[in-house]
């Protein structure tokens, strides 16, 4: 198991004695610094068993992506004593090339956007992989079923240790969930439904604006694709929602949250302050919807009895200095 069971704590967000109790669940603390260890490293796992029972070749991992889903896919990769090669997008910051470089892995740059990124990964360096006798074990960033099986956990570990803290499901009044490309939000559908309950316990997907293909698609009332990604929350920059989770939005009747960069920024930056932990932007829009916003996505008043729990989904693509700079930039 490359990924950590993560403690669930409550945090009070305001002062009023007759707010709800939040509590977070602190994703950043996996192996690959995001919950993305969990789908990512449970895919590598389980693909891995399927494919070296029907082969001799050595077998050798492939990811796309200049974000949390490499670095998940290289510290899994090493886990399992496996080769790793990750392509990242022009666009990804030298200090994450060097994080998946750390890991053990080979760091290509290559492409203007993730999409070409990918493209160049399945289409040239699998291809010359395959062709040298590897078994090439390709792994997406988000949309995979298998994926959302490993992120499924998050909602197993969340149900036991609430249970633990002696709160009743009836309690439990939603979920708030940051959205890019629908893994984190399918992951989280798919352990509802296992239970039983995903029509009892709401989601807030949460996003940015500039990066907020979910909402964008449900106002269309179809699937959209994002022409540009214009947030500074680059970990929600999918240009596309996965069907899974927009169907399962319109299903499940899901709360959709846009929110604006600044008020994410100075978000992450109080609770780096309290905390002493740095988030990213895409973490930080979670973070960010509490109280007021949270009731009106929710469309009731919450009281003192009644829990939120606010999956902090972590992520490795920012340091304080980074948050410095864009704080200062809009103060």
């Amino acid at each position: 198991m490359n990924y950590a069971v993560t403690p669930l704590i409550q945090r009070r967000f305001t002062t009023a004695e007759d707010g709800p109790r939040f509590f977070i669940k602190y994703e950043m603390l996996h192996p690959g610094g995001s919950f993305k260890s969990r789908g990512i490293s449970h895919l590598i796992a389980e693909k891995k068993k399927d494919l070296m029972k029907n082969s001799e070749k050595k077998l050798a991992v492939f990811s796309s992506s200049g974000g949390n889903a490499g670095l998940a896919a290289a510290t899994a990769a090493k886990s399992m004593k496996l080769d790793c090669t990750v392509v990242v997008p022009k666009t990804a910051k030298p200090r994450m090339v060097e994080k998946i470089k750390s890991a053990g892995a080979v760091a290509i740059v290559y492409g203007e956007h993730w999409g070409l990124a990918d493209q160049y990964l399945r289409d040239e360096v699998m291809a010359k992989a395959r062709e040298s006798g590897l078994e090439t074990l390709y792994v997406h960033p988000f949309d995979d079923e298998m994926i959302w099986e490993g992120h499924s956990t998050i909602l197993e570990e969340i149900l036991q240790q609430l249970e633990q803290q002696h709160i009743f499901l009836s309690q439990i009044k939603g979920i708030v969930c940051s959205v890019g490309g629908g893994g984190l939000y399918s992951g989280v559908i798919k352990g509802l439904e296992k239970y039983n309950l995903a029509e009892a316990i709401p989601i807030v997907a949460v996003e940015t604006e500039g990066s907020d293909v979910l909402s964008k698609s449900l106002a269309n009332g179809s699937p959209i694709v994002l022409e540009e990604i214009s947030s500074i929350a680059s970990s929600l920059g999918s240009p596309y929602i996965a069907s899974f989770a927009f169907d399962s939005a319109q299903k499940y009747g899901s709360k959709s949250v846009v929110l604006q960069d600044n008020d994410v920024i100075k978000t992450c930056m109080r609770f780096s302050d309290d905390s002493g932990i740095v988030v990213e932007p895409a973490c930080g829009a979670s973070l960010h919807l509490v109280t007021i916003l949270l009731e009106s996505a929710l469309g009731q008043k919450l009281g003192k009895d009644d829990v939120v729990v606010v999956i902090a989904c972590g992520g490795s693509c920012t340091s304080f200095d980074d948050l410095s700079v864009l704080y200062n930039s809009i103060s």
